[in-house]
């Protein structure tokens, strides 16, 4: 057995864990928690990534998870994977805070399943597998969440039967538009409910509003359009979410921004994402709150589809996914399941004392909400 090393004065989880992997090789686990120590693992990370064909999922990418995660209740978090000191394999996780104090409950992977490992396909399962074991030995961690790319019979299969501290939750997410030759041809292909909003909705603003849609933005006046809608748009976040984003705008050339303002310069939506291969990620729309009623939503899509079309791009991946207004014209992607392994202790009960005062959508209350599947 390896000997532990001290990260941030908890204790890393070092083990053979030998039975979790199909070859039977020797594996140990690190806990890295804390956005300054994860950078230091960056060129690691990534060149684990490269080596195993991953470079082109931007959600793996350490800096774009520290950019994605750079909130007031969330600390960064990686579980390194090594066997025989290379690394193997990297989840990729957030701790819950509160008032700055971690909480002992991790989560990792978006609604769709992306974002949560860098590692060799064939053995992902197993890998976040052996992640969450070796987190829930960890004294103060209790709770851990993912969200994985695998139906709920495979994960039964590899961490064991649903029970009162481990529950699975299947998904079949579907956030990938294909997008036809022309935009007209995108609204004949669907429901006269949906137009009248893509359509209807962007007509009658562009009408009585007189927006303006720039369908490029560069960084720094990405970076002022969201400073200027961060009051007015939900969810809030802090300004270092907003700079983490602009230092990512920076180094990726990849990366685009749209924007809908009115004429006096009120900056009313702005839509971010990254281009690759003739597909478009769009990861990221703010919108004014205070224009409910004209969908400003809807309408940013419009212009955004249009665009995108015009551009030749052949589909849009809504990271993380989409509202129901696109989500009944998406393709469905491989199955994902939402698990939930939970340690039961006297931490896990005082959890529950503050889960009242949290974010409505935290990992655990909407576990705890959810009926079993």
């Amino acid at each position: 057995m390896s000997s532990v090393t001290q990260i941030a004065d908890l204790p890393t989880i070092a083990a053979p864990y030998s039975e979790l992997m199909p070859d039977g090789g020797e594996r140990t686990t690190e806990l890295i928690l804390g956005e300054q120590k994860l950078r230091a693992f960056v060129p690691a990370i990534r060149e684990l990534r490269l080596r195993c064909a991953q470079q082109d999922d931007l959600t793996t990418d350490p800096e774009y998870f520290i950019a994605a995660n750079s909130m007031r209740d969330r600390r960064p978090a990686a579980v390194l994977i090594r066997r025989n000191l290379e690394l193997e394999a990297c989840i990729l996780l957030f701790e819950h805070c509160r008032f700055g104090v971690g909480l002992g409950v991790f989560r990792g992977g978006d609604p769709a399943g992306d974002g949560l490992i860098a590692g060799p396909k064939a053995s992902r399962a197993q890998y976040v597998h052996l992640a969450v074991q070796s987190l829930l030995q960890n004294w103060r961690i209790f709770g851990v969440g993912v969200v994985m790319r695998f139906s709920v019979d495979r994960c039964i299969e590899l961490m064991g039967p649903q029970g009162k501290y481990r529950m699975f939750f299947g998904t079949n997410p579907k956030h990938v538009l294909p997008l036809p030759s022309s935009y007209r041809a995108l609204l004949n292909s669907m429901g006269p409910r949906t137009r009248r909003s893509l359509a209807g909705k962007r007509q009658r603003l562009e009408n009585s509003a007189k927006v303006i849609f720039l369908p490029s933005l560069e960084a720094d006046l990405a970076l002022q359009a969201m400073l200027q809608l961060q009051p007015s748009s939900s969810p809030i976040r802090i300004p270092r979410f907003y700079h983490a984003r602009y230092r990512l705008l920076r180094q990726n050339p990849e990366f685009f921004n749209m924007g809908m303002l009115l004429p006096d310069g009120a900056w009313l939506s702005i839509l971010s994402g990254w281009r690759r291969d003739r597909a478009t990620y769009v990861d990221l729309q703010m919108n004014n709150m205070h224009f409910k009623k004209e969908s400003l939503s809807a309408v940013m899509r419009a212009f955004m589809l249009e665009h995108e079309i015009a551009a030749r791009q052949e589909r849009i991946h809504f990271v993380g996914g989409t509202s129901l207004l696109l989500r009944r014209y998406c393709q469905p992607t491989e199955p994902s399941t939402e698990v939930f392994l939970e340690r039961p202790c006297l931490r896990a009960r005082l959890f529950q004392l503050v889960v009242p005062h949290m974010n409505a959508d935290s990992l655990y209350r909407r576990v705890k909400d959810r009926p079993e599947v």
